[in-house]
């Protein structure tokens, strides 16, 4: 049932969405920061800022009811009126350059190139969670590709390349561009409630083909040997899954330019593959970019305590001990 309603939900979707491909003028916008979505303000007319504000009112009631109401019928409900409004919102005029900035319960990311952007949101079922998303282009004439989630009917942690039409949904929260041969590769970093009892946080990979369509999945993440001169495996995205209550990092460190993530590790041995049970134990691991790939990067605070490492004592409490420790020049 729930595979229902989800297939009926997506379908919905296209629906909306293929009758609302229709031509609309986008006027030029001011350069934009890296960490921002495209701003409206410069060129939104008065009619059409109406026009969106009045639907982006309604669009935040039902978002919050698809987040957070506590019975599911209503949630359900909520979600089936959210979409068509959003399209309708999606429709007006230079609708590419408006924010829907109070819309909280909905996640947007967009690449620092402004070339399109996405939203993705969350609706909970009885013991599983569906994912709902659309990328919006910006072009001339309104280009929407609808993300119609199956996650729940692939493998675990699938390494296929899949379309919008077979996504892998999660709620994307960052996104990295790197060019490789001429082509553009975006690094999504998304996050995926799996059932009550499981999480999991993803790095995915977004491109274009030859049509301008958009694809996930992308062989770039590599793993070597200790020698770095064997690669070990490859992955066209990446998982981290853990226990319900644990919450583990995966994101960009741009001081370290590394993408960061704690090390997960089971309670004991016999629990081992079991990776609702897995949690943070203190250590780091990575992903830097180098060489057109992600390399992983097995361990990225090295570091041992021994006595050169002990804070200085002046007054020990316990007798001097064998070796001071060398304080900074």
């Amino acid at each position: 049932m729930q595979i229902k309603l989800s297939v009926l939900l997506s379908f919905l979707f296209i629906c909306i969405v293929a009758g609302a491909q229709t031509k609309a003028p986008v006027k030029p916008v001011a350069k934009t920061s890296a960490a921002q979505m495209p701003t409206a303000r410069p060129v939104l007319t008065a009619t059409e800022l109406k026009k969106i504000r009045i639907l982006e009112d309604s669009l935040k009631v039902l978002a919050e009811v698809i987040v957070n109401d506590s019975v599911q019928e209503r949630r359900k409900k909520a979600c089936y009126a959210f979409i068509p409004m959003f399209v309708r919102a999606l429709k007006i005029n230079n609708s590419f350059y408006y924010g829907f900035d109070s819309i909280v319960s909905i996640s947007k990311v967009a690449p620092p190139d402004s070339t399109f952007r996405i939203f993705t949101w969350q609706l909970q079922l009885r013991n599983t969670y569906r994912y709902f998303g659309v990328i919006q282009m910006k072009s001339s004439a309104l280009k929407i590709f609808p993300l119609v989630d199956v996650g729940d009917t692939m493998a675990l942690h699938p390494q296929d390349t899949l379309t919008p039409n077979n996504w892998y949904g999660s709620l994307y929260y960052n996104i990295l561009p790197h060019i490789v041969n001429k082509k553009t590769y975006y690094t999504l970093f998304g996050f995926e409630r799996g059932d009550a009892i499981t999480k999991r946080k993803v790095l995915d990979v977004l491109w274009f083909n030859e049509k301008k369509e958009p694809r996930f999945g992308a062989p770039l993440f590599f793993k070597r040997d200790s020698s770095e001169t064997k690669i070990l495996d490859t992955f066209s995205r990446f998982f981290i899954e853990y226990k319900w209550n644990a919450s583990p990092m995966l994101n960009y460190d741009p001081d370290l330019d590394l993408i960061v993530y704690d090390h997960l590790a089971p309670p004991s041995d016999r629990a081992k593959g079991t990776y609702f049970t897995y949690v943070p134990d203190g250590t780091y691991e990575g992903w830097k970019w180098m060489n057109n790939h992600w390399q992983w990067v097995e361990k990225i605070f090295t570091f041992a305590i021994d006595e050169l490492d002990n804070p200085p004592i002046p007054v020990p409490l316990f007798g001097k001990p064998a070796t001071q420790p060398e304080l900074p020049k």
